[in-house]
């Protein structure tokens, strides 16, 4: 058994850290599958503006990663930048001018219209639903205000029409509110994204959400006698013994090497989606986060080539939750949302309101990879509040202790019926 260039371990050698990713193939059609027969894959040619705006968001994908990468740099990482992207994309379209064009420029939808931005995102995201009838995909959105505003007409007609957007009224007050925000999410994402979000200030209006849900069977799926326990390397430490997946035998997959790293497809189903992974010589993603680019990445494509390879790797899972992405945002050039502002989202209530900006925007994912194949979820929360006068957001504490004068009264005639003074309760 020989060892392919830098990635591909045989028995007895390194297996190290890697960066993965779930993407869809979308130029080629995959070879037929010798396990469980060939899937049709329901391919049509992308428009230009498609092409634009599937670029826009690998772009941003990337950008993201190397944000939050940056700061976790020896932990685990998962998140979904196509759940980030379309819960901001929905929230875009209650801007305008200078603000706008900042939500543009990070969601890089430069080159795009307003318009074209939005029906391409309703294009592309009805493309990858129907791709593949073996995966299981869903990706849902849902927009709830304050009860008692009224949402700019446009602004819900958009985010219906586009983005297929449940828009509805919420009790905010209502403690139960919470509850009601979380079980969408834990529905959508099949029970994976639970308890989501902690508390509802008091001076919130909206909250924008996103939902996405994944579930597929590897194109070659790993025996479950073949696994074993194995070595696996961390950058940071001593190696750890883990549940390595065993394929057996080889099998085809699509590859690209350099002298410094590789890049490897493992499909799913037909192949229009898979994981791909790109690994290094020593297990250190941050110096191999360096080599991801939209022009590599895309070259990484293009250039791999068909090989038969024995593929290993481990089990695993990941939970990541990023209570609030405002500083990530920020660091990528989306700054003026985040403050109160009288040119924030003035498309978004027809009813005056005070200044308003986004406080939070809070984003949950899960992985769980077996034999079997990859079941992934993620949801992301953009809040927007509201200035008032109404103090600090925590609720304030009235502690009476010391002596105070007190009365019963009835509210609308303003009688009196009972009154005294309080020097000390423990006096009879």
């Amino acid at each position: 058994m020989k060892t392919l260039a830098i990635i591909i371990k045989v028995s007895g050698e390194k297996v190290l850290g890697f960066l993965f990713f779930l993407v869809t193939a979308v130029s080629c059609l995959p070879s037929e599958n010798p396990l469980t027969g060939p899937v049709e894959p329901n391919l049509r040619a992308l428009s230009a503006t498609e092409e634009i705006l599937s670029q826009s968001s690998t772009q941003f994908a990337i950008d993201i990663f190397k944000q939050i990468g940056n700061k976790e740099s020896d932990k685990n990482l998962f998140f979904s930048p196509f759940s980030i992207h379309q819960a901001l994309s929905m929230t875009m379209n209650g801007n305008e001018g200078d603000i706008l064009e900042e939500f543009k420029n990070v969601l890089r939808y430069q080159g795009l219209s307003l318009d074209e931005a939005n029906q391409d995102s309703k294009e592309l995201t009805d493309f990858l639903l129907q791709l593949d009838p073996k995966v299981k995909l869903a990706i849902a959105n849902a927009i709830w205000y304050k009860q008692g505003y009224q949402v700019y007409a446009p602004f819900k007609e958009i985010a219906q029409r586009y983005y297929r957007a449940e828009v509805s009224a919420l009790d905010m007050g209502n403690p139960n509110s919470v509850n009601v925000i979380n079980n969408w999410i834990a529905q959508q994402t099949n029970n994976l994204i639970r308890d989501m979000l902690d508390n509802i200030p008091a001076n919130a209006v909206m909250y924008l959400v996103n939902a996405i849900y994944f579930k597929a069977e590897w194109t070659y799926n790993f025996p479950k006698a073949n696994t074993k326990k194995e070595n696996f390397f961390p950058n940071s430490g001593q190696e750890v013994m883990v549940d390595m997946m065993d394929l057996g035998k080889a099998a085809g997959f699509r590859y690209y090497g350099s002298i410094d790293y590789g890049y490897i497809e493992i499909p799913y189903s037909s192949g229009q989606y898979n994981m791909g992974v790109l690994i290094g010589q020593d297990g250190n993603t941050a110096a191999l986060a360096s080599y991801l680019t939209l022009e590599n990445l895309e070259k990484w494509k293009q250039d791999a080539k068909d090989i038969n390879l024995i593929l290993k790797m481990p089990k695993f899972k990941i939970q990541y939750k990023i209570p609030n992405m405002a500083e990530d945002l920020m660091a990528l050039g989306l700054e003026k949302p985040f403050d109160f502002h009288p040119d924030n989202f003035t498309k978004l209530f027809s009813n005056p309101t005070d200044a308003l900006k986004i406080s939070r925007v809070i984003h949950e994912a899960l992985i769980e990879v077996d034999e079997q194949g990859t079941e992934a979820a993620a949801a992301t929360i953009v809040e927007i509040v509201e200035r008032v006068n109404m103090g600090p957001s925590e609720p304030a504490v009235l502690t009476l202790d010391r002596p105070f004068i007190f009365f019963i009264q009835e509210k609308h005639s303003g009688a009196i019926l009972f009154m005294g003074k309080l020097e000390n309760p423990l006096e009879n």
